[in-house]
């Protein structure tokens, strides 16, 4: 195969839902679409986050970074790479561009950002970049088009096909067959979030009844959401504004939202009956409607804590009802069962989307992507957005009805064009992401593994008097109980130090000291600890 003219290289967002990042690149240019962070699994002990490891990306090169819309998994890693390239653009949407900036102000970095509309075109070293405004479950959500001579590469990572949506345009197929249908070479990447349900994802305005009825009742009402859900907002808002309720927000990240909805002018809170949870006279007030942050069950998240009863203002009780205006995000779920366990211990009732029509997904169903796939005919079919499991049965979805090549990719591989328009797959190693803790800080994965086995087995410290010929010990995280054998346990470290490494250098002792400590505790506690010890 000749040289490629245009490579794509998928770097995050397959195999995984989260740290979203492909990279369209040419000779002399990157186009990298979206950089987002990945959050952890419970097991990798209060890490931040996870994002793609870019260092293979060359910083001389020209670069535009595109970002689609506003969810973490799309922009919660910008951060990390807006000085790393020389010559670098950031093109974003309204509402994504201002939550980009408040992230880059508070970690004192600047960084132009150019905001792009529906009309716009950008180029990018012999192609232009079309926006699609595409209908998802945050304002101003797009996808784009890539195109070249004979090439169209179709990229939409997060969408449902919403042909008549409340508070926005319509998804625009009309513009996708537009540019999409006359090329050669016709590429689709397409979203697999939901590819395991065979219907249609319902539109916002399909929950304008059911929310209404569950709001309108005379009782105190809790609803958990995504807070970056400004259309459901909205909605909640007016209904509320209605039925002449009062509404507050519990947790950080709605009000960050609403402001920057204020400041994007999508929504105005100070025109409905809001007031800060601060400024509550009545919390147990049944004329009012309280949101809560949280809806996975994240730990710091004001449902977690109003689920432990953790809360000085409001505390469940048997008046109330919450509705869950969202659904467990795969691997969230026993997080959640959890949450309604302790919350139904209140007495409180319980609505999810399996009682009412209380929430909307923003991703496409099988039925969804049937509506683009009869519209358009690609030659290529890449599914992205999704899980491995998720991967496949789109794969197998798309083959069982349509007739294009479809390929399934993994986090790192490429495909590969020549000027001819062939087409080459190229395998890669994938590499493991980069784990953000603490202050924005990398910290090493042999780190972590230190500290899991510290959190699973306890640690014991050694700190050795060379000069006295003694030693101390302490512990943390071990049974109550081995405090009846350290008198013991001392007496044999005490021999091994002195003894039998009497002749040993402080450092070939310590080490002595630490293997010994290890198997005497296993004498009594059945398992090795971790053991640390000191020689002074």
């Amino acid at each position: 195969m000749s040289k490629s003219i245009l490579s794509i290289h998928l770097m995050g967002g397959v195999d995984e839902i989260g740290s979203n990042m492909t990279v369209f690149e040419t000779e002399k240019e990157y186009l990298i679409i979206d950089y987002g962070i990945l959050f952890p699994m419970d097991e990798v002990f209060e890490l931040n986050y996870l994002i793609v490891d870019y260092s293979d990306l060359n910083p001389k090169k020209k670069t535009t970074l595109f970002i689609t819309h506003g969810h973490e998994d799309h922009i919660g890693a910008v951060s990390h790479i807006v000085n790393y390239f020389d010559n670098f653009k950031v093109y974003a949407p309204e509402f994504a561009a201002a939550l980009i900036r408040k992230k880059l102000l508070q970690r004192k970095l600047i960084c132009p950002i150019k905001i792009y509309k529906a009309d716009d075109q950008i180029n990018f070293d012999g192609f232009k970049i079309h926006p699609i405004h595409v209908t998802h479950s945050i304002p101003h959500t797009y996808g784009l088009i890539v195109k070249g001579k004979g090439i169209s590469a179709l990229f939409i990572s997060d969408f449902k096909v919403d042909l008549n949506p409340l508070y926005e345009k319509p998804f625009d197929i009309k513009k996708i067959k537009e540019l999409f249908n006359t090329s050669d070479l016709r590429l689709c990447f397409l979203d697999s979030t939901n590819i395991l349900n065979p219907g249609k994802t319902p539109s916002e305005r399909d929950l304008l009844d059911d929310l209404d009825h569950l709001i309108s009742k005379k009782q105190r009402t809790f609803i958990t959401l995504f807070s970056s859900n400004i259309h459901r907002l909205r909605t909640i808002f007016e209904i509320a504004k209605n039925h002449n309720k009062k509404i507050t927000a519990v947790g950080r990240s709605i009000y960050n939202y609403l402001e920057a909805a204020k400041e994007c002018k999508l929504l105005n809170y100070e025109d409905f009956n809001f007031i800060s949870e601060k400024s509550i006279n009545n919390p147990n007030s049944d004329n009012l409607v309280v949101l809560l942050t949280g809806c996975q069950g994240d730990f710091m998240g004001a449902l977690n804590r109003l689920s432990n009863n953790e809360h000085k203002s409001f505390k469940f009780n048997e008046n109330d009802q919450i509705i869950f205006s969202s659904k467990p995000i795969p691997g969230n779920g026993k997080k959640i069962s959890k949450i309604y366990n302790k919350i139904t211990s209140f007495g409180t009732t319980i609505y999810t989307d399996k009682d009412y029509l209380v929430h909307a997904s923003g991703h496409p169903g099988q039925e969804d992507l049937k509506i683009l796939m009869n519209e358009i005919n690609p030659t290529h079919y890449i599914p992205i957005h999704g899980e491995t499991y998720f991967l496949k049965k789109h794969k197998e979805f798309i083959n069982k009805e349509y007739s294009s090549n479809t390929i399934f990719m993994r986090n790192f591989d490429s495909i590969l064009i020549n000027k001819d328009l062939e087409i080459k797959i190229q395998n890669n190693e994938p590499k493991e992401p980069l784990l953000i803790h603490g202050d924005d800080l990398i910290i090493e994965r042999e780190n972590i593994s230190k500290r899991r086995k510290i959190a699973s087995q306890g640690v014991v410290f050694i700190s050795i008097d060379e000069k006295d010929k003694s030693l101390k010990i302490s512990y943390e995280g071990l049974p109550d109980s081995i405090k009846e054998n350290l008198d013991k346990i001392y007496e044999v470290l005490l021999r091994v130090a002195f003894s039998e490494h009497r002749k040993s250098k402080p450092q070939d002792r310590a080490e002595g000291v630490r293997v010994k400590t290890r198997q005497v505790f296993k004498q009594h506690l059945g398992y090795r600890p971790i053991a640390m010890v000191h020689s002074k």
